[in-house]
């Protein structure tokens, strides 16, 4: 099955549910971080929009926070609490995506 109609359910799933409420990973504040945003792992993000890429770069995320100009980044790299409608359809697209990307970078 192509790639991008496996991402297309999880995609409409979640415009459906926006906004909602996640954590950045390690690597999403260290990149944010080198443009000057004061983030840590405990500042929420709030996800307001969400776009299918496809597998370039999957499903990625539109997130604001504290007043800071809207920023995208890829649903991989935010943390999502077991109370966020398809919580473990998040979870397994990010274990498929990270797995998906190392085969991919070999």
């Amino acid at each position: 099955m192509d790639i991008k109609k496996q991402y297309e359910s999880l995609t409409i799933q979640l415009k459906g549910v926006v906004p909602f409420t996640a954590f950045p990973i390690r690597e999403l504040v260290q990149e944010l971080r080198t443009k000057n945003l004061s983030i840590t792992l405990n500042t929420e993000l709030t996800v307001v929009d969400v776009f299918n890429s496809g597998d370039i770069s999957g499903i990625l995320c539109t997130i604001e926070y504290e007043g800071e100009a809207p920023l995208a980044c890829g649903l991989t790299h935010l943390v999502v609490s077991k109370n966020t409608p398809f919580y473990k359809q998040i979870v397994d697209y990010q274990k498929k995506r990270a797995k998906r990307l190392r085969k991919l970078n070999q």
